[in-house]
């Protein structure tokens, strides 16, 4: 069953919001309920930079963003990428191959599909109730401002499979903060000089990848901070 409450707003959070919630500095963001899951379809990186909240404009930071299979496979750098981490075996490297060479449209939708359900996104979605939906959105909005936009994703809830209809804020390969496919050292590199109004670069990865300690790309970039603290 898919949920869908137009009065309510319900924000997908893979960044941040995992670990900071809309409203978090007013009682009432403790009232939202947040539900644990993931997105299909697409893979999340720090190829996002900012200049707010933990970078600034002479030095800046990295944030992740999400970007959809579609992009990632018509581009050869993100390509790599994929099959660093989420793609790193085989016989995914084979089925890449096929939806290369694929014959007609059909079939490159078909590999475009399968290549698609085999990323996942970890995150949470949270609820904000109809009386609180319109300030938690004008706070949202001002917190992404750094070339983020928002769009609708379906997240599946852990556990019982749920599908939620939800909205989610993505920094796009269009806008200008956008620093497109990074090497996992360079990006390290960065994240570990990098402090911003919100506090250490560093500190934003190592508490997302608490959060998402499977992930291969997270945890990559945390062994490169740490180790780059530790020398």
């Amino acid at each position: 069953m898919t949920i869908d409450e137009d009065a309510s707003l319900w924000i997908f959070g893979y960044g941040s919001l995992m670990f900071k919630r809309p409203l978090h500095h007013m009682p009432i963001s403790d009232t939202f309920e947040r539900y644990d899951g993931y997105i299909e379809g697409y893979i999340r990186r720090f190829w996002q930079s900012s200049s707010d909240n933990r970078g600034t404009p002479e030095y800046l930071g990295r944030v992740v963003t999400i970007i959809p299979a579609e992009e990632v496979l018509y581009n050869e750098k993100m390509q790599e990428s994929l099959l660093k981490h989420e793609l790193n075996h085989e016989k995914y490297r084979q089925l890449l191959q096929e939806f290369s060479n694929a014959n007609d449209e059909f079939e490159e939708k078909e590999k475009l599909n399968a290549i698609s359900s085999l990323l996942k996104v970890k995150g949470c979605v949270y609820r904000v109730p109809p009386q609180h939906a319109k300030l938690a959105r004008e706070y949202l909005d001002l917190r992404e401002q750094d070339g983020y936009t928002v769009e609708n994703v379906e997240f599946i809830c852990d556990g019982d499979g749920r599908r939620i209809n939800c909205q989610v804020y993505v920094g796009t390969p269009e806008n200008t903060s956008f620093v497109g496919a990074e090497e996992d050292d360079k990006t390290a590199a960065i994240i570990h000089k990098a402090v911003g109004p919100s506090g250490p670069n560093d500190e934003y990865l190592l508490r997302l990848q608490e959060q998402d300690p499977c992930d291969t790309y997270l945890l990559n970039l945390k062994n490169i901070v740490l180790s780059k603290k530790a020398a």
